[in-house]
């Protein structure tokens, strides 16, 4: 079961300035984690390519630094990415998408489960301590908090995509991605 790390063009009208990092889970043999949000609403898994579903994964700007599953343009670039022939055309942009496997030493069945536990951890931690995003991005970021995931889990990943990519080499306390993150004394980020 790969674990990839995604980055992809922005979206939007400033899309050549820079990269936005996600997560993509590709379990393999039709084994499929629950999934289960915090609030209590269960993710599927959705078609990714012609043979693969799976997850994909990422924080966002809503003002906050906030996880999203299946975040429009997070999910088109994963399909443009697993089914190019479908998703792509010559004629119109896409977000050139990038993938790269992160290397773990644990099963990939183990290790799909541990990302989605310390993705839980961090929905809760971050509702109770918000992340504020920053002015344009130049702090702790979306690509900052996929390589802290990445970090929390003990895997391993090259965090310098192709084109701008902002703060990837910044990461969010491992404390927001704990089970049990106590508001006292955990550290204030990008305020």
């Amino acid at each position: 079961m790969p674990t990839y790390v995604g980055a992809r063009d922005l979206a939007g009208r400033l899309a050549f300035v820079g990269t936005h990092q996600f997560i993509v889970l590709l379990p393999e043999n039709g084994v499929y984690p629950t999934v289960v949000l915090p609030d209590g609403r269960s993710v599927q898994p959705r078609k990714l390519g012609k043979q693969q579903h799976g997850f994909v994964i990422g924080a966002q700007n809503n003002g906050r630094l906030i996880v999203e599953y299946f975040e429009k343009s997070d999910y088109q670039a994963t399909l443009e990415f697993f089914d190019p022939v479908t998703h792509t055309r010559w004629y119109r942009s896409d977000f050139d998408t990038e993938m790269r496997i992160v290397k773990h030493d644990i099963g990939g069945t183990e290790f799909i489960r541990k990302i989605i536990r310390l993705v839980n951890n961090y929905i809760i931690n971050e509702q109770q301590d918000n992340i504020p995003y920053p002015f344009s991005g130049l702090n702790v970021n979306s690509n900052s908090w996929t390589q802290s995931l990445i970090h929390a889990a003990n895997g391993k990943v090259s965090g310098n995509f192709t084109g701008l990519d902002i703060s990837h080499d910044k990461r969010i306390p491992a404390i927001y991605f704990e089970a049990i993150c106590p508001v006292e004394p955990r550290p204030k980020v990008n305020q």
